[in-house]
This record gives C-alpha cells, sequence and structure tokens, in this order.
C-alpha cells in the first residue's frame, strides 16, 4: 500500500468516526483529524506552471505566479 494510500485510508476511518460521533466537538474533532491525513497527500503539478507556481511559493521568492499578467 503506498503512502497515499493508507493517508486517504486513514482519513476514510476518521471521517467514518466523525459520523457515528455522538457530540459535535467530538465530531469536529475526528473531522480535523481527517482533513490532517489529507494534508499529507502528494501534491503533484500537472502543467510547468504549476511546477512554477509551487516552487515560488515554497522558496518564497515574491516573484508573481506564472499565470497573472501586470
Amino acid at each position: 500500500m503506498s503512502d497515499d494510500e493508507e493517508y486517504r485510508r486513514q482519513a476514510a476511518e476518521a471521517e467514518k468516526q466523525a459520523r457515528s460521533a455522538k457530540f459535535d466537538s467530538d465530531r469536529e474533532a475526528w473531522l480535523r483529524i481527517a482533513q490532517g491525513w489529507l494534508s499529507l497527500l502528494r501534491k503533484r503539478p500537472q502543467s510547468a506552471e504549476e511546477v512554477f507556481d509551487a516552487q515560488s511559493k515554497a522558496k518564497a521568492t515574491g516573484q508573481d505566479d506564472s499565470g497573472s499578467s501586470n
């Protein structure tokens, strides 16, 4: 099982727990856990522009996104 599959499985389990929670506070906590698992999924840029945008944000270069115009 890949990491991504495991993260999705864990998120699905947390969502299942959220659905069966009796209290709103418990439900919210389980949903935050599910969101945390989903946030671990690798984001794969699809185009050269998306790669540029992701790298510039990660490095905080301060450059505009490739799609923006001045």
